[in-house]
């Protein structure tokens, strides 16, 4: 047991004192000495330490006694480390689920990752370092110095706790170079009082209370030098000026406490005789009939005579405090927080403390950088503890990445955060300058939004049936009102027909997608090289492959389903054609005119219109058909790329790519837009053959109309020269000849 706790406390020593292992040489490296004075180095350090130990007391009772260094200290602390921090790994599950709320690219998972992510959860279970996090935010920058003790279980390989040592009695054993001398004997705890001449050596002392090990002794300093083996109070500067200060509140308490009462001046008429005088004074009852002085007759304050009586104040300048306002400014100053945030006082310049609050941000970023990093010190810092547990748990930190994540400091409450989101999405009527996925994003962690896209997806979603609910209720027995307007839906006449059509199309669509699918499931070794392992289903998944089955289960299936979809894509087609045939001969007016007849010079005869826009679409559909098996390819590359990411089998990625091939939805959605494109392609080969030369976009105006359609409502265009129509998925627009 003994020899594995030396193995690893070895092990630890070797991994922290890399610095340390070839250690300087002045005669031999020339090496620049922190020492001013070699000779001196050493009365020089002792001044230093004492005049740190002094500090500290003097700054601790400051905290304790004056409320402006109390209430400054508190506020720091608390406002850096609100919120309190977590640690993610990279590759782990943990990181997957903040990239995804934060809508950025999901890594692949990490071999080892998530069991170094619960070594570290549950050693900030054990040691509830979030929650002290706040104490030593306030003890760095109050005494300048924290020195953190991981309490290690060696034979267990665990940190139990981390106790903050008190900083006066913690002494670094550095030596002129701010090298440690002994790794073994880093600190050393000494008494203060009873020890003090042990700070007049350089390196471990010959008399301490206890003696650390380098690991066993985290230091962080504040506003660090490298030459200094110590840091710096926050407060130290402001000693100075909270004693002229102090001297100044006295000194005008005292004067208002003990200030002159109010004297008075009896000016009597001239040639007033002395007899008078002391009749006056005894009428005013300043002396008694015997001429004695009556008992407080100084306190009077009103009389009735014919004396003319001036006021003299004993103090006229008591509200004069400009130079008490000063130095408080100062102190303030000093304490490095904009008195408008822990005073809410008067005489607030609002423009002045918008350029302070920045600057107040950037201290708060300072101290947990501090407490992340550490110092430049070789064990100093969150980050070298955790570095602590990892090795501890036989994890090399260096092959780990990690983050520790900090709560956001901004002064912004959730409330405000989601009015300037719902700004953004152009709420009340502004203009939407960010994407609702954005927004959600914002607003991810206030609430507890894991998947902001999918957040999205179904809000829009929401949206889009409410919308549709909206129309369909609109429409209820709502005659159209010019035939402009039964023709943008597909005319509504057809609608009836057009929609039985529909069924049968979507039926296609769906029966060609499952059958891709099942062929998909179903390779096996001899029809595609897929596996290489002997499961099957723990098979890993070979992106190139996977494209491979999909293309050949897609060759294979083509055939029928475009038979299928032309099938239907030709009724709609015919009726596209014969709803043109209507309106060639209604254009000018109501002129019933024959498309068809030999007047028009159309070579049109609708008894042979239906094989002819068979053919037609036949060979067209098949460009069609490549768009879709190109996205569908893309959706496909998209989940297998996840799948890859993280390390799922074969059958697993089969699982996810169901929902995704066989998607009802899509299918209607297909069937719809092809049976739609069928019908204006039909249509437009009448304008053609009946000799129009332009024809006028016609979209359906309501709530569902895209902003494009809309745009594109009553534009005429060169017939040979118009935007794609159906111009999306769904499309309800139609070409009328003009």
């Amino acid at each position: 047991m003994a020899g594995r706790i030396n193995k690893v406390v070895t092990m630890v020593l070797d991994f922290f004192g890399k610095s340390q292992q070839a250690e300087i040489e002045p005669e031999r490296t020339p090496v620049a000495s922190y020492a001013e004075s070699p000779s001196l180095y050493i009365f020089d350090q002792f001044k230093v330490a004492t005049d740190r130990i002094a500090t500290i007391r003097e700054v601790n009772n400051l905290v304790k006694l004056d409320l402006r260094f109390k209430t400054t200290n508190n506020r720091m602390a608390a406002d850096a480390v609100r919120g309190g921090f977590r640690i993610v790994v990279s590759g782990s599950d943990a990181d997957r689920a903040r990239l995804k709320q934060k809508g950025k690219t999901l890594k692949r998972l990490t071999p080892g990752a998530n069991i170094a992510q619960q070594v570290v959860d549950d050693f900030l279970n054990r040691t509830k370092l979030q929650a002290k996090s706040r104490e030593h935010a306030r003890v760095l920058i109050r005494d300048g110095d924290i020195f953190l003790n991981p309490v290690v279980d060696l034979l267990s390989g665990i940190i139990l706790d981390i106790r903050r040592a008190p900083a006066l009695t913690i002494k670094r054993n550095s030596n002129e170079y701010g090298q440690f001398p002994d790794i073994e004997r880093a600190f050393s705890q000494i008494d203060p009082r009873t020890q003090i001449n042990s700070l007049l050596e350089i390196g471990p002392p010959s008399m301490s209370r206890t003696d650390f090990a380098l690991f066993q002794m985290n230091h962080i300093r504040w506003l660090e030098e490298e030459t200094e083996m110590y840091g710096t109070s926050h407060y130290a500067s402001a000693r100075a000026t909270y004693k002229i200060l102090n001297k100044m509140e006295i000194a005008s308490a005292v004067r208002r406490e003990f200030r002159s009462v109010q004297k008075f001046n009896h000016k009597l008429p001239e040639g007033t005789q002395e007899r008078d005088a002391i009749e006056y004074m005894r009428l005013v009852g300043l002396i008694d009939k015997n001429g004695n002085p009556t008992r407080n007759a100084h306190l009077l304050s009103d009389f009735v005579g014919t004396a003319d009586v001036k006021v003299l104040n004993g103090d006229e300048n008591l509200d004069q405090m400009d130079d008490i306002k000063y130095f408080e400014d100062l102190l303030w100053l000093n304490l490095g927080v904009p008195k408008a945030i822990l005073t809410a006082g008067q005489d607030i310049n609002r423009d002045i403390l918008k350029v302070q609050y920045p600057h107040y941000l950037e201290t708060l970023e300072d101290i947990t950088d501090l407490l992340e990093y550490g110092d430049t010190g070789q064990f100093s810092g969150y980050r070298a503890i955790v570095d602590l547990q990892l090795l501890l748990a036989g994890i090399n930190p260096d092959s780990i990445s990690y983050d520790i994540v900090w709560s956001d400091k901004s002064g912004e409450t959730p409330a405000e955060r989601l009015d300037r989101v719902q700004i953004a999405l152009g709420a009340g009527g502004g203009v939407k300058v960010i994407t609702l996925e954005k927004g959600i994003q914002e607003i991810a962690k206030d609430f507890d939004i894991e998947d902001p896209a999918e957040m999205a997806a179904q809000l829009e979603e929401e949206e889009r049936q409410k919308q549709a609910d909206l129309v369909q209720h609109s429409a209820i027995n709502k005659k159209p009102e010019n035939r402009s307007q039964a023709v943008t839906d597909v005319v509504l006449e057809d609608r009836p027909e057009f929609e039985d059509i529909e069924v049968e199309a979507r039926s296609a669509v769906s029966r060609f997608f499952n059958a891709v699918y099942q062929r998909m499931v179903n390779v096996t070794d001899e029809d595609a090289a897929l596996i290489d392992a002997e499961d099957q289903d723990d098979a890993p998944v070979n992106m190139n492959e996977i494209e491979k089955s999909f293309d050949e289960a897609w060759s294979t299936e083509e055939e029928s389903y475009q038979k299928a979809i032309v099938k239907s894509m030709t009724q709609t087609g015919v009726m596209g054609a014969e709803r043109a045939v209507q309106l060639v001969m209604d254009f000018n007016k109501g002129a019933a005119v024959d498309p068809t007849g030999p007047q028009m010079g159309v070579g049109v005869k609708m008894k042979i219109v239906k094989k002819d826009i068979y053919e037609d679409l036949l060979e067209a559909s098949g460009e069609r058909i490549k768009g879709i098996k190109e996205t569908t390819r893309l959706k496909i590359q998209s989940l297998s790329a996840k799948a890859y990411e993280e390390n799922l089998g074969w059958k697993a990625l089969m699982i996810q790519l169901k929902p995704v091939i066989q998607d009802e939805i899509r299918a209607e959605m297909i069937a719809r837009t092809e049976l739609s494109w069928a019908y204006n392609r039909s249509a437009k080969r009448i304008y053609i053959d009946a000799g129009f030369e332009k024809v006028r976009w016609s979209t359906v105006l309501d709530q569902r109309t895209c902003p494009t359609c809309r745009s594109r409502h009553g534009i005429v265009y060169p017939i040979d020269d118009h935007p794609g129509i159906p111009a999306h998925p769904r499309c309800r627009c139609t070409l009328l000849p003009d």
